[in-house]
C-alpha cells in the first residue's frame, strides 16, 4: 500500500475538484500500487500528460473528453514510461531571488531558470483576434 500512500501524500495540498476526482479514482485503483511508486511520475506530469492528449482530441480549441477516457489516460501515465510517453522529465522553471540592500531599500531580483527545448503553450483567456 506504499503507492496508494505516495498518490495521498502527492494530493495532501491538491484544492481542484476534478484533479481531486481523477485522485480518487487512482485511489481506488489498488492494482496499481507499485507502479505508483515510480519516482519519476508525479501529479503535476500526469496532468501535463491528459492535458496534451485532451488538446490531440480538441478541434477549434475545444474538447468534450468523458471522465472514464481522462482516468484511462491517467492510469495508462503511471503505467508507462516516461521515455515510452515522450514526457519530458526536464525540472519545471525554478526561480532564484537575489535580495540586495540598497540604503533603507530592499531590491529583490527574481531570475527565471531557462529551460532547453520548452514548447510554449499559451494558457488564460484567449482573444479572438488570435485564430
Amino acid at each position: 500500500m506504499e503507492g496508494l500512500n505516495r498518490i495521498r501524500a502527492l494530493a495532501a495540498e491538491v484544492k481542484n475538484k476534478p484533479l481531486l476526482k481523477v485522485i480518487d479514482y487512482l485511489l481506488i485503483r489498488e492494482d496499481m500500487n507499485e507502479k505508483y511508486l515510480n519516482e519519476e511520475k508525479t501529479l503535476k506530469g500526469m496532468v501535463s500528460y491528459i492535458r496534451s492528449e485532451a488538446r490531440k482530441l480538441a478541434e477549434d480549441g475545444v474538447a468534450m473528453i468523458e471522465d472514464s477516457t481522462v482516468y484511462n489516460w491517467a492510469i495508462h501515465y503511471f503505467d508507462e514510461s516516461n521515455e515510452d510517453l515522450k514526457v519530458s522529465t526536464v525540472p519545471v522553471k525554478e526561480e532564484k531571488i537575489e535580495v540586495k540592500k540598497e540604503s533603507t531599500k530592499a531590491v529583490v531580483k527574481v531570475q527565471k531558470e531557462k529551460t532547453k527545448n520548452k514548447e510554449w503553450i499559451p494558457e488564460g483567456q484567449l482573444s479572438l483576434f488570435d485564430y
